[in-house]
């Protein structure tokens, strides 16, 4: 924990002294104290929290769609080997896909609003769902695979009460890898396309020459992006507490 906050202040005193230098114009490259209080101004106006409920709005919303269908595909392909070879191809030209590169056609579809922002979100992270599911029902042993069968348990039941709880770590790390994406993609969406929320409030600082408005609000999606992540691995470990000895997935 120390070395963490040791990192933290090194790099806000390295951020000063290039500020502080003149080597990068003060235009470019504010100092940090310029922008805290920047942003403890912007924390009280309704426009900050408009923002950035826009931003977690379109995050959660393409997240929440991503998380049904990557888990319920990621079973399917993680228990059939044939579902798996026949839709491998598939999985990895999306996962390598960059979703902002379909901003401008989206745009011309769905608009500037959340629709385009949550669908961007939806196919950027739908993907690493999908393989931590199949990796997770994967991990099941076969033994009890067979044994559940040898009793003629029917499939929904063994989905239920045997895939996906063993598949739950796996999940459950895809989901919080899949919502500090989430908030990138829903924030460079804004940024590139003009969707309202946090990327587009630091473009108008940007154009407005408010480096220091520019940096409360990249400083906001920073701070949103570490507790979005603290608060599913804190989840992660109260929904795993039933399963110490094979907490090991991270």
């Amino acid at each position: 924990m120390l070395w963490r906050v040791g990192v933290f202040v090194a790099g806000i005193a390295l951020w000063a002294a290039i500020a502080a230098s003149g080597v990068v114009p003060a235009g470019l490259v504010p100092a940090p104290s310029s922008v805290v209080v920047t942003l403890a101004q912007q924390v009280v106006t309704v426009e900050y929290w408009q923002a950035v409920g826009l931003t977690v709005w379109g995050a959660l919303i393409g997240l929440l769609a991503a998380a049904v269908v990557g888990i319920a595909i990621g079973v399917i392909t993680g228990a059939s080997t044939a579902a798996e070879l026949s839709t491998r191809f598939l999985v990895d030209f999306g996962r390598a896909f960059p979703a902002v590169a379909l901003i401008a056609v989206l745009v011309l579809i769905l608009g500037r609003g959340l629709e385009l922002k949550s669908t961007l979100v939806f196919v950027a992270v739908v993907f690493p769902i999908l393989l931590q599911t199949q990796q997770g029902v994967r991990r099941v042993p076969s033994s009890v695979i067979e044994t559940a069968r040898a009793f003629r348990t029917p499939r929904a039941l063994l989905v239920r009460k045997v895939m996906l709880p063993s598949a739950t770590p796996s999940i459950l790390t895809g989901l919080r890898l899949g919502a500090s994406v989430g908030i990138l993609v829903a924030i460079a969406t804004e940024v590139l396309s003009g969707s309202p929320g946090i990327g587009n409030q630091i473009t108008d600082a940007q154009m407005g020459a408010n480096s220091a408005l520019s940096f409360a609000y990249i400083v906001t999606a920073g701070f949103l992006g570490f507790a979005v992540n603290i608060g599913l691995e804190k989840l992660q470990s109260v929904l795993l507490r039933w399963r110490p000895a094979m907490g090991g997935e991270n």
